[in-house]
């Protein structure tokens, strides 16, 4: 069978309805990190009611952040855990956001696909996100083929075929990172201000977690640039 790779945001909820009519034939894989909002709870829940061949792959992120640090959009080396094996041991190590989803998400589902013998993967990528796979719809890699549904929708043509289909959105929706992985993600500082709002405003619980592990990698990369 071929999987739908689902992720609780608002691209992949639109791939998922897209496929609607061949769910049954269908495996529907979604990555628990263990750390995804309180929100996407519901949004799950329903998801999974929808899919007969649903799977959640779960991963250890907070093991992965142990082992490998807090994620950044800037990586000093020496804070890294290769960089201190030849510098010094730092109090915060830091790993490049890209190492974190991949391992984190990435790398898991790409093993549940393997194993699943899948040939072709739907994902909601779309051609104007900040940040989307290298990946173009019908290319393949390693014998399976990736099909982006969606790859040439705007985000509002997406909140449009959504509003159709499902009636009232989740708020999350309206979000630039409305898939929300991780609440204490301390990467994607640029794009995640609404996110980081959201969190503050609705779960200050989870933010003070979040706004503590800030201020460690934020003090990290101060040391690293100015000493």
């Amino acid at each position: 069978m071929d999987a739908l790779l689902f992720s609780g945001g608002k691209d992949s909820m639109a791939c998922l309805y897209l496929n609607r009519h061949r769910l049954d034939s269908l495996y529907v894989l979604f990555a628990n990190t263990g750390k995804f909002y309180p929100e996407l709870f519901a949004t799950v829940a329903k998801s999974r009611a929808m899919c007969r061949n649903w799977i959640e792959v779960k991963t250890d992120r907070d093991g992965q952040w142990a082992a490998n640090g807090l994620p950044a959009d800037v990586v000093p080396i020496d804070w890294t855990v290769y960089g201190q094996a030849t510098s010094s041991r730092k109090a915060v190590t830091v790993q490049s956001y890209l190492q974190c989803c991949h391992e984190n998400i990435s790398t898991p589902l790409w093993n549940a696909i393997k194993a699943l013998g899948c040939k072709t993967v739907i994902r909601g990528n779309r051609a104007d996100e900040s940040h989307r796979s290298a990946a173009k719809d019908g290319d393949t890699h390693d014998g399976v083929k990736f099909l982006h549904p969606i790859e040439g929708w705007s985000k509002a043509e997406v909140l449009a075929y959504l509003t159709e289909q499902m009636g009232e959105l989740p708020e999350h929706f309206a979000l630039e990172h409305s898939s929300m992985d991780c609440y204490d993600c301390t990467a994607y500082r640029k794009h995640s201000a609404d996110r980081v709002q959201w969190t503050k405003d609705r779960h200050p619980h989870l933010y003070a977690d979040y706004a503590r592990k800030t201020a460690m990698l934020d003090q990290a990369l101060a040391e690293a640039q100015h000493g």
